[in-house]
């Protein structure tokens, strides 16, 4: 049997994508990520909450209150998801496994991979 555990989080961050060749205005938003992992119950639970917790803070911490462009060659929502994904994946404790990875750009517009 496989458990999952879900954890949300928001960091704040300015972009500006890169359309058909030409960035758009930079502007900000306030991200919302949601990650869930998944593995064996062992004592009882899948991971504790704060380890989650602290393993993606680690992560988003990077990115909040940064010019994102600064980082990724095209900052679209995906690349940032897909990136927070990797490094996320790359923190977590054997026999834990990333399951889904939700990032909202505000509260209207989001993406969401399944691992």
């Amino acid at each position: 049997m496989k458990s999952r555990v879900v954890e949300r989080f928001k960091f704040e961050a300015a972009h500006a994508v890169i359309i058909d060749g030409r960035p758009e205005e930079i502007h900000g938003h306030t991200f919302w990520l949601e990650v869930a992992v998944e593995g064996p119950l062992r004592d009882g639970y899948v991971i504790d909450f704060l380890q989650l917790r602290a393993i993606v803070e680690e992560v988003i911490n990077k990115l909040d209150h940064r010019n994102l462009n600064a980082l990724f060659e095209n900052p679209t929502t995906e690349n940032i998801a897909l990136w927070i994904a990797r490094e996320v994946e790359k923190r977590l404790p054997e026999g834990v496994k990333l399951h889904r990875l939700r990032l909202w750009e505000g509260e209207e517009n989001g993406v969401e991979f399944e691992f």
